[in-house]
């Protein structure tokens, strides 16, 4: 399902301004590529968008202390090893009463924050045994993450089940000027964030942080735990 794609608007003129007289030179991907980047990136080429929802509920950890020393070591240590991203308190603070995703991709931990207005306004709650049913896929990769399994096994009241019930927009990367065979490094509201060569982005508004952030495709084509919306 495709549309004319025109969020991101919401950051400010000047900068936009500044952004958009900016030169799109293919070396910049060779550098971490900015939010001012980005944003003249769809301002330039005015990308389609494309509407996705995730088909399954995923399992998280809650957010209850303002310290990544606060999470279990079995969760922070994988935390955001998959798109290279990195985490502080600060984030973790802002982000209290939200939950750790705990994907796990074919070769292991795929841990990241899901941000407190994202995570209010898009997710419910849903019980483990959600999970257990409809995410078999998930629950049997749990045995590369023996510690969370056993957290898991023992139905630890830090994790909950959530499912996203709102569709997404995003936007292919390719569709922005950059290309699948190059590796992309983009600033995010949490960090950075890496885009491995050999495959396409997908980049989401967050119109709580007021900037982009990335999904990296999965082996089906898709954004990683995601299906296109019908």
């Amino acid at each position: 399902m495709t549309y004319s794609f025109s969020f991101g608007k919401t950051l400010a003129a000047g900068l936009l301004a500044f952004a958009v007289s900016a030169p799109l030179a293919a070396s910049a991907q060779d550098d971490v590529q900015s939010q001012t980047e980005l944003t003249a990136r769809v301002e330039k080429h005015a990308p389609a968008k494309e509407l996705y929802i995730k088909d399954r509920p995923i399992l998280g950890w809650k957010i209850t202390g303002d310290t990544l020393a606060d999470l279990p070591e079995a969760i922070r240590g994988p935390l955001g090893s998959v798109d290279s991203t990195s985490y502080d308190d600060a984030y973790i603070a802002k982000n209290v009463g939200s939950v750790v995703a705990l994907q796990m991709s074919k070769t292991g931990p795929d841990f990241y924050v899901i941000g407190k207005e994202t995570f209010t306004s898009k997710y419910e709650m849903v019980g483990l045994v959600d999970v257990a049913a409809k995410n078999t896929r998930l629950v049997k990769r749990l045995d590369m993450a023996p510690e969370v399994l056993a957290l898991f096994n023992a139905k630890d009241a830090g994790l909950t089940g959530a499912l996203k019930t709102v569709p997404v927009e995003m936007v292919r990367m390719s569709a922005i000027g950059y290309a699948p065979a190059a590796e992309v490094i983009i600033q995010s509201p949490w960090g950075t964030q890496t885009k491995p060569a050999d495959q396409d982005g997908f980049l989401v508004f967050d119109s709580g942080e007021n900037q982009y952030y990335m999904v990296n495709q999965g082996a089906d084509g898709n954004p990683s735990s995601y299906v296109p919306a019908k």
